[in-house]
């Protein structure tokens, strides 16, 4: 209910009619869709069964998602990577200990600009990082990481903002893409 009522307003279109998840589209500027599994309880599956029909969904509809955003528990990240789209370009592991994913991330979606954290994840760095970017791309407006994190400093008061690794710094992630771009070349 939280993360919906950020998009209750009148640039956003609200679709909570399948049980499965809850669709937000754009209702004015890009054409930008929003699509979160809902929280159904995990010990039944139902958390799984939800991922299965929203990703059956997708190729039926012919939807290839470009950004993965994990919010959940750090035990669901190896799932959420495995389910995500190759053509990710962008990967928020807005879990605990998300940073630490990049080599599955990049095994995935070779592509991908990754934010992670290195410790706890919480929903006052979370929420805001979703609506700024939900936003930019709404408008059309270009992501440039050092601009953008330095916005989103501005709007989150949350000292474990701090922990966050945005893609300009992630060492790791911009290590391992150089390196696989290196031994891709030498191999040419």
């Amino acid at each position: 209910p939280g993360l919906i009522s950020m998009f209750n307003n009148q640039n956003w279109k609200i679709d909570q009619s399948n049980k499965y998840w809850v669709a937000i589209h754009a209702a004015r500027g890009k054409k930008v869709s929003l699509y979160m599994n809902r929280p159904l309880p995990e010990e039944t599956n139902e958390d799984s069964k939800a991922q299965e029909e929203l990703n059956a969904f997708f190729a039926q509809q012919a939807i290839v998602p470009r950004i993965t955003i994990n919010r959940g528990h750090s035990y669901n990240a190896p799932y959420t990577i495995a389910q995500m789209s190759p053509a990710s370009k962008i990967v928020f592991m807005g879990s605990c200990g998300g940073y630490n994913m990049i080599h599955d991330i990049l095994e995935k979606a070779p592509d991908a600009h990754i934010i992670g954290t290195k410790q706890i994840a919480d929903a006052p760095v979370n929420n805001p990082f979703l609506r700024l970017l939900m936003e930019k791309l709404r408008t059309g407006a270009d992501i440039e990481w050092i601009g953008f994190w330095q916005e989103l400093d501005k709007m989150v008061t949350d000292k474990i903002f701090e922990d966050y690794v945005p893609p300009h710094k992630n060492l790791g992630a911009l290590f391992i893409k150089a390196y696989t771009k290196a031994i891709t070349t030498d191999t040419d």
